[in-house]
């Protein structure tokens, strides 16, 4: 990792990626899965964002800006994929360098394995769902979320 640093908010974008093995497909996802870890695994223990309501639910531009900081890094890809309906998907991919920063980590043990385990149980329980079942986990957890949505359910 040699002169690299990662403030501790990123560690939960890094931390989803390695759970997810590796891929987020979407910023929706990223976004629920982040919240999700933040609100209901870490709790009070690590308080890494805060949260607007917004189209989908709970969004922090703050996560969005630390994933960014990642690739800058080269620790993440970001790439751009054209939806079926004509919108751009925002696609995040965790490099080899990334892998190795998260060895390097997770070999410290301490406060960072909190973070990595609680993303590996948030990845056991929610990872395989689809966006829409994802969103309606979210908003029937908590539906306070719900206002300002454009998601009909």
């Amino acid at each position: 990792m040699g002169s690299i640093t990662i403030d501790r908010e990123s560690l939960v974008p890094l931390a989803l990626l390695d759970a997810m093995d590796g891929e987020i497909q979407g910023k929706t996802r990223l976004q629920k899965l982040a919240f999700l870890l933040d609100e209901e695994e870490l709790g009070d223990q690590f308080d890494a964002y805060t949260y607007r309501k917004y189209d989908y639910g709970p969004f922090s531009k703050s996560l969005l800006e630390d994933i960014e900081d990642l690739e800058e890094k080269g620790l993440v890809e970001i790439s751009k994929e054209r939806t079926v309906g004509g919108n751009t998907r925002y696609d995040y991919e965790l490099k080899s360098s990334g892998e190795d920063a998260v060895e390097k980590l997770t070999s410290r043990g301490g406060d960072i394995d909190i973070i990595f385990d609680a993303a590996q149980a948030i990845a056991d329980e929610y990872g395989d769902l689809s966006l829409r079942d994802l969103i309606e986990q979210v908003y029937d957890r908590h539906s306070e979320y719900t206002e300002n949505s454009v998601y009909q359910y």
